[in-house]
């Protein structure tokens, strides 16, 4: 039997780019939120315990923070959250709401790796396929859209990465 331990990356869009408020008085949302913690929760009973967040404002920051509270509930498991940030001012612009997540999940996370001191044009492209690069698993929430997530779910497919896709038009959803 393979004892290595799996590992799963986020990829998914920033809070303007879904179709719903994510808040948690929001059906929708609740929802969405959920399915994204039954799929962590699947995973890691799988042995998935490696989960890499790209710390962006909406699904990144949100996966982050069901990872963290699964780790607390099933602690038989030795789950970590490593934060890829692909520069050191990332969320520097961040509304206070989610600069304070922001903080509090880089706070609570096993590691954190940075992928450029400074911006510069590829660094989220770079800090994405890191984050591909060392994992088993793409979990997304992806309708299709144009931008970085489907360059992300793109490149994850072209390296053989089994994607599991949350949005509910998807069958892997």
């Amino acid at each position: 039997m393979d004892d290595r331990v799996l590992s799963c990356c986020f990829t998914g869009y920033r809070p303007q780019k879904f179709p719903f408020p994510l808040n948690r008085t929001n059906p929708e949302y609740i929802d969405f939120e959920n399915r994204l913690i039954d799929k962590i929760a699947g995973l890691i009973s799988n042995g998935c315990l490696t989960f890499y967040t790209g710390m962006a404002m909406g699904f990144d920051i949100i996966a982050a923070e069901c990872v963290l509270q699964l780790a607390e509930v099933m602690k038989n498991y030795a789950v970590r959250l490593v934060c890829a940030l692909p520069f050191k001012e990332q969320a520097a612009k961040y509304p206070a709401d989610w600069k304070e997540k922001y903080d509090n999940i880089l706070s609570c996370a096993d590691e954190t790796v940075l992928i450029s001191d400074k911006y510069y044009r590829n660094c989220y492209f770079d800090r994405n396929r890191f984050m591909v690069d060392n994992s088993d698993f793409v979990l997304t929430w992806f309708d299709g859209s144009p931008g970085g997530t489907k360059n992300t779910v793109k490149y994850a497919e072209s390296v053989s990465r089994k994607v599991i896709n949350l949005y509910a038009g998807c069958s892997d959803g």
